[in-house]
């Protein structure tokens, strides 16, 4: 936190107000600033690390529409733009930031999944278990109970949760963007059924008569070419969107017709209650096997489950889990392999609806990840065990169990994945499935192309070369696909969001009450409109548009615990004066002065 900025003073929302920081003032002066929270004699700083604008098309408008009304309000905000994977490495891995502006994986809207965002035990912990170092007991004991509870009990902690974390902000929501593609249909139809966002949504497709010699191939583009160049479903850094890995990778159950976790790579499980909690039965469909040939068996299932909790040696004295799935994996308290097809899981305190995450951690090959268990070397620098192969490997070549096996090595910038013919899907006769998933996947090869911006995937679907955008595209582009008649706009409700996230280990944003201040800084109505384009929705929290969403939280316009100190976008210099001075802080020759 440090000095520098004008005073507090009426101002439109002008995209590019806040000034840019110069990396080269880190040092010994920056982690003082960290511990005091601003700068003796000086306007309060910080700054807002997110994403260059072309990696993402939404990120650094929304941090530059934030920094514009924390200027506005007196705060030096100064927006850092920083490289993709060295800002992944800052803020899940190191924890360097004041405050930062990205997106959440794309994960189901379900309440315990916020039980790895944000339970204080994965303070510590890299990637996307607690980055905020946010530590609140009545949060830790809502969310512990609620993995407990059942029925009506269940849904009043789950309330009391969300109205819990919408009062202390660990993070502030900046919209849930719909998800934009342009699409042919000259190849392939069943777009707007299709949910692309799910390995299962691709069984709603459906070649057209002709589409092309065999093989028949879909082509799509992304402008996130690490997309094609890591496979490793476990990174911690590069596995925020896990559309490709879940098509390699098959876990134990998913979702599908509904909410509820169904088997699918198991044929069946039961549960019966054991020693004060839950255990399972697992049965695993006959016949299955990994893109090798290799048999999947109850062991790699057991062994799955030990690896997600510790991918350390036997011998070693780290304990190094898997950050993507601790939450799942935290619900088991132990697996074991009973015969080749059957696998006994117990879980502890834990109702039967939320055991049943745990089967969606995708199952790995024991005879391919077990020799990951070493500690990893990163730019030939030994990081102490700290660190295994398995969280840092790229994968290559990938070898899963799903309906789509790795087919070369990618060249240049594709990658080609081809269908697996003995993957059950494929294999199926009878009625256990809806009937848009008979047939199993409708194409021979599926080819992912990295491009360097939307436009260029809009341009190459208009062509022909593409059939689709695998990722989200910006709503800059929506003008264009429209005008296209080759191609159709399909938008689709995203479950992963923009946040403004906070650094709570840091003074003062570990104040609860200074981070509410910031984030009734912000119109979320207004980033819908100016940045969003309309393409989005605001909301109070993390599971919007569930039945889980207690009343109070409902959006009505306004942020219902933390509404905006202005209107139309424009702050009431009166009400954030008014606002500061409830917290301690003042104003001194037009600088916010810490109290």
């Amino acid at each position: 936190m440090s000095a520098g900025g004008d005073g507090l003073g009426r101002r439109k929302l002008l995209a590019g107000a806040a000034t840019v920081a110069a990396g080269s003032s880190a040092g010994c002066l920056d982690r003082l600033q960290a511990l005091l929270g601003w700068r003796s004699g000086g306007q309060l700083t910080v700054r807002i690390k997110t994403l260059p604008a072309d990696a993402d098309p939404y990120a650094q408008r929304l941090a530059r529409a934030v920094g514009a009304w924390f200027q506005s309000a007196g705060v030096d905000a100064r927006i850092v733009p920083t490289a993709e994977d060295e800002l992944r490495r800052q803020i899940l891995v190191n924890h360097q930031f004041d405050l930062f502006v990205g997106r959440t994986p794309d994960v189901p809207r379900r309440p315990d999944a916020l039980h790895s965002l944000l339970h204080s035990t994965g303070v510590s912990s890299p990637g996307w278990r607690n980055p905020f170092g946010y530590s609140n007991f009545q949060v830790d004991e809502l969310l512990d109970r609620q993995r407990r509870a059942s029925g009506d009990a269940r849904r009043d902690a789950v309330a009391s949760l969300q109205r819990t974390i919408s009062r202390t902000q660990p993070f502030s929501i900046l919209g849930f963007p719909q998800t934009i593609r342009a699409v042919r249909t000259d190849r392939f139809t069943g777009w707007d059924r299709a949910d692309l966002d799910s390995p299962i949504g691709y069984l709603a497709l459906e070649a057209t008569t002709g589409a092309g010699t065999s093989p028949r191939t879909l082509r799509f583009g992304t402008t996130y070419e690490e997309e094609t160049q890591n496979l490793n479903p476990l990174a911690v850094r590069f596995r925020d969107n896990t559309i490709l890995t879940n098509l390699l990778y098959e876990p134990l159950g998913r979702t599908y017709d509904g909410d509820r976790i169904r088997p699918w790579l198991a044929a069946d499980w039961t549960f019966d209650e054991w020693d004060g909690g839950q255990r399972a039965t697992v049965r695993l469909r006959s016949n299955q096997r990994w893109h090798d040939g290799e048999p999947l068996t109850a062991s790699d299932v057991a062994f799955t489950y030990d690896f997600v909790a510790d991918t350390s040696a036997e011998d070693s004295e780290n304990f190094v889990p898997v950050p993507r799935y601790q939450g799942e994996a935290s619900l088991v308290e132990n697996v074991r392999a009973v015969d080749l097809r059957t696998v006994e899981f117990t879980f502890g305190d834990v109702s039967r609806a939320v055991a049943r995450r745990a089967f969606t951690v995708p199952l790995l090959p024991e005879h391919v990840w077990q020799q990951r268990r070493e500690p990893a070397t990163i730019g030939g620098v030994d990081v102490g065990g700290q660190v295994t192969e398995a969280l840092v490997t790229e994968n290559l070549p990938a070898i899963g169990s799903g309906p789509l096996a790795f087919a070369e090595d990618p060249s240049g910038v594709e990658l080609v994945l081809e269908r697996f013919d003995d993957h059950f899907l494929h294999r199926n006769a009878g009625d256990e499935f809806p009937s848009w998933m008979d047939g199993g996947i409708p194409f021979e090869r599926l080819v992912v192309r990295a491009d360097v911006s939307d436009g260029i995937i809009v341009e190459s679907a208009a062509d022909g070369t593409l059939d689709a955008a695998i990722n989200g595209i910006g709503a800059q582009t929506v003008d264009r696909i429209e005008s296209a008649e080759e191609l159709e706009l399909l938008t689709r409700p995203s479950n992963s969001y923009y946040i403004l996230g906070y650094n709570a280990r840091r003074a003062p944003l570990s104040n609860f009450q200074f981070r509410r201040l910031l984030s009734g800084l912000i119109d979320r109505q207004s980033l819908v409109e100016t940045v969003y384009d309309g393409y989005a929705s605001a909301a109070a929290s993390p599971l919007a548009d569930t039945d889980w969403v207690p009343a109070s939280l409902e959006w009505n316009g306004d942020h219902p615990m933390t509404p905006f100190l202005g209107t139309d976008g424009e702050l009431d210099e009166d009400r954030v004066r008014q606002a500061w001075a409830n917290i301690g802080y003042r104003y001194e020759n037009g600088n916010l002065r810490g109290r």
